[in-house]
């Protein structure tokens, strides 16, 4: 594994365990989004789960380099999927900048895992 995957994946990692432990907090703001979305409150969590799975992921990948390729993916079609959802409530450009950040995180990792 080159060093640029191992920087992105392990960057990434923190980076999405921070952001499942905000989901975990239950803050109003996404509990209100995926409201709109039609979800029940707790779904957060879900979301929270999903990122936390996904930096155990790349973390395992670090030894197992195909678990890091593919835990990076889903991390990809994660914020391709977010970003979606903020389009369709009709979100500012500065409501979805977080999920578009952090889709090219993931796409940073995915293709230097990818490479490596």
């Amino acid at each position: 594994m080159s060093g640029a995957a191992t920087f992105f994946s392990v960057v990434t990692a923190l980076v999405m365990l921070g952001s499942a432990a905000y989901d975990f907090t239950m803050p109003q703001s996404v509990i209100e989004l995926v409201g709109k979305l039609g979800r029940r409150p707790n779904f957060v969590r879900t979301l929270g789960t999903t990122k936390a799975l996904g930096a155990l992921g790349l973390l395992v990948g670090l030894a197992v380099g195909p678990v890091g390729v593919l835990a990076a993916l889903g991390l990809v079609v994660y914020f391709i999927l977010a970003i979606r959802a903020h389009a369709k409530l009709g979100d500012s450009g500065a409501e979805t900048l977080p999920a578009a950040a952090l889709f090219i995180l993931s796409a940073l990792t995915l293709i230097t895992n990818l490479f490596s």
